[in-house]
């Protein structure tokens, strides 16, 4: 039996967090204490595939021509990096999922992002993540997968199952696939690696920020290139929302590894760990007691920058 708290997630527009849900049972088990756990009849087809509208070209922040649901326009990347802005146009693929193709590679990157985030918050988080590191890596393939409506991804409604059928394709050529997933965006991780073939899961790099998990196994971790359970410690201000729960997963799963996010000079008050949970995305989140769906994903100006201090971890343990 293990028990796991999951404090689920990034609550969307509440000024409080949400609280915090309790799951037990053993590996495989699908029950849970606060109502169906997301992932039953997982083999289903997600609903609505190709429900997702053209959004139009990117612009250099990674937002786009559409202003429905879009945060301010972010100034792009950060002075005194050497990357350039990426101009392409994202394409749906299925409910929740758009791609671009950026020219520069074989290799993916597919970003989850947290409860409620819109299309394009993970639009500008993924972009500004490929603008200043990923590239040089040989990312080329971008997908950004929008937050869940529920906290822990009950109703199931991205469409995962489209995703996995393309990367069975488009991952033949590809050295890695990284998946990076913010807090909810964990429990949308976890139905993708269902649905992904061997093949494409021996490929997989995948970074949880903070996040939650129901459907990993240790057979799972041990079939990917590398898991990171990740969370951030200000020295001042203490620990990210989650952390404990990331202790927990890695413990439970041998293969994984623990990162902490060095979120020193974050800003954020003493003790604000939801503020805390958003240096998983920027260095220094907006609003100090608390995160901010909208900016945190999508302002990279005035000195913030995107965090990608885990992706260097996987580079340097030879798993990128």
């Amino acid at each position: 039996m293990r028990w796991i708290i999951v404090a689920t997630a990034l609550a969307g527009c509440s000024s409080s967090p949400p609280p915090l849900t309790l799951w037990s049972g053993d590996a495989g088990d699908q029950s849970s204490d606060a109502g169906t756990r997301p992932g039953d009849d997982a083999g289903q087809a997600s609903p609505d595939a190709g429900a997702v509208a053209d959004t139009g070209p990117a612009k250099a922040d990674g937002s786009t021509s559409s202003p429905a649901d879009s945060g301010p326009d972010a100034g792009g990347i950060e002075a005194g990096t050497d990357s350039s802005p990426i101009i392409a146009t994202w394409s749906p693929v299925s409910f929740g999922v758009t791609t671009m193709d950026t020219g520069g590679g074989n290799d993916i990157v597919i970003a989850y992002g947290g409860y409620t985030a819109t299309d394009q918050d993970s639009q500008a988080w993924v972009t500004q993540m490929t603008t200043v590191r990923l590239a040089q890596l040989g990312v080329g393939h971008l997908y950004a997968v929008r937050g869940p409506k529920d906290a822990d991804y009950a109703s199931r409604e991205i469409g995962n199952s489209e995703l996995a059928a393309a990367l069975a394709t488009q991952a033949v050529p590809a050295s890695h696939v990284i998946v990076i997933a913010h807090s909810s965006g964990g429990f949308v991780a976890d139905e993708l690696f269902t649905f992904a073939s061997a093949s494409v899961l021996s490929k997989i790099a995948y970074f949880n920020l903070d996040g939650g998990s129901w459907a990993l196994t240790n057979a799972m971790v041990g079939s990917m290139r590398g898991v990171y359970f990740c969370n951030a410690h200000d020295s001042v201000a203490g620990d990210s929302e989650n952390t404990s729960s990331d202790q927990s997963l890695h413990a439970e799963f041998a293969a994984s590894h623990l990162f902490t996010v060095d979120a020193d000079g974050s800003g954020c008050d003493v003790g604000a760990g939801w503020c805390l949970h958003d240096t998983l995305i920027i260095n220094h989140p907006h609003d100090p007691t608390t995160y901010d769906l909208a900016l945190d994903y999508t302002d990279f100006t005035g000195g913030r920058q995107v965090v990608t201090s885990y992706i260097d971890q996987a580079v340097s343990d030879g798993v990128l």
